[in-house]
């Protein structure tokens, strides 16, 4: 019986292959300190020339922290960037900050609101935030979906908000001004296509994109909203939360659903962002319809063959639920998988989507 063929053997191209398919970048480092022979064909793999390898995927951010320390236990993760970077607020509702979570650098984020239609300034909670850039370029403009009081009698409201990450003060200066009220509330967004684009409890989109002068301050933003239409769309459950995903050039729209009020998560609903021309009497007439179009099948997308969730809770109190957490899969048949069980509520936050 022939001996088995060496590892070392393997074909210069296969090595190539194993290489570009693999995006975790401590498997890659693995991979490169088998041997010379994978060393060389990992070498190959980083040719510019040659295919790059898939993106990396996010990791799961625990509390108390990393192994750096640089997290504390009680922070409230609302967000993270590509690059290991990290938002928190150490207060719960101010003391917002964007962290590295690996180097430790940090930038203060605002705590207060300026409300562009009063011009007066707010105490803020950041709900979630992200770059349009890298905290290092001067390009980089922070947005955020926040919460606040108008006045003292009146409700908390949600608003979109804008800063550098070095401002003290965070602002919606949008033209034209950002609707307001019931069905335009900010529940998710992210960078896409050079702008901001929000999705809101209606289930519309609006997209911001900022202007900054020469001396890379920024003017406004320019703003333009994109009605849907509803076309009988409806939820067998209630609506948790409504997620906004840019994937192969194109927004997603993601529905969590429970079957009732307080319920833990049930299922999942995925949309693709859609439209088409509507005819009118002439050119002027003629305009865009958008629709939300279900996809009842991912085509190969990663993300959705299973969908992991986190508990959003609330983040008004010092203790937090962290019980609702798992992976929905679309089946068949469809099921959901739940993890990280808690036998009471934390004092740290849930986990967090750190990207890297």
């Amino acid at each position: 019986m022939a001996a088995p063929r060496s590892w070392a053997d393997l074909f210069t191209d296969m090595v190539m292959e194993i290489v570009v398919r693999l995006p975790c970048p401590i498997d890659r480092a693995h991979m490169d300190l088998v041997c010379q022979e994978w060393r060389s064909g990992f070498a190959l793999a980083q040719d510019p020339s040659d295919p790059k390898p898939p993106p990396r995927l996010p990791s799961l951010l625990l509390s108390p922290g990393d192994a750096t320390g640089h997290v504390s236990a009680g922070a409230r993760h609302f967000g993270s960037f590509d690059g290991d970077w990290v938002f928190l607020a150490y207060g719960q509702t101010h003391g917002h900050r964007l962290l590295n979570a690996f180097t430790g650098e940090s930038h203060a984020l605002p705590d207060l609101f300026r409300n562009g239609e009063e011009d007066l300034i707010h105490p803020m909670a950041i709900l979630t935030a992200t770059l349009s850039h890298p905290p290092d370029e001067m390009e980089c403009v922070a947005g955020a979906g926040v919460t606040y009081h108008p006045d003292d009698a009146a409700p908390r409201r949600r608003h979109i908000a804008f800063c550098r990450p070095w401002s003290l003060v965070a602002y919606c200066d949008a033209v034209p001004d950002a609707p307001v009220g019931p069905g335009f509330e900010p529940e998710d967004f992210v960078y896409h296509d050079d702008s901001f684009h929000f999705l809101t409890r209606g289930e519309h989109i609006l997209a911001c994109t900022p202007i900054l002068d020469a001396d890379w301050a920024m003017l406004a933003n320019l703003s333009e909203l994109f009605r849907f239409s509803n076309e009988g769309r409806g939820y067998d459950g209630f609506v948790r939360a409504r997620y906004l995903v840019a994937s192969r050039g194109e927004l997603l729209m993601v529905v969590r659903l429970a079957p009732k009020p307080g319920a833990p998560t049930s299922s999942f609903k995925v949309f693709r962002m859609s439209r088409r021309e509507m005819p009118g009497g002439d050119e002027e007439e003629a305009a865009d319809e958008y629709f939300w179009s279900e996809l009842d099948a991912m085509g190969g997308r990663m993300l959705f063959d299973g969908i992991y969730f986190l508990d959003e809770g609330t983040f008004y109190d010092d203790e937090y639920p962290c019980s609702d957490i798992g992976k929905w899969s679309k089946g068949p048949p469809s099921h959901v998988e739940r993890y990280f069980p808690e036998q009471g509520p934390s004092n740290s936050s849930p986990p967090a989507w750190l990207l890297h």
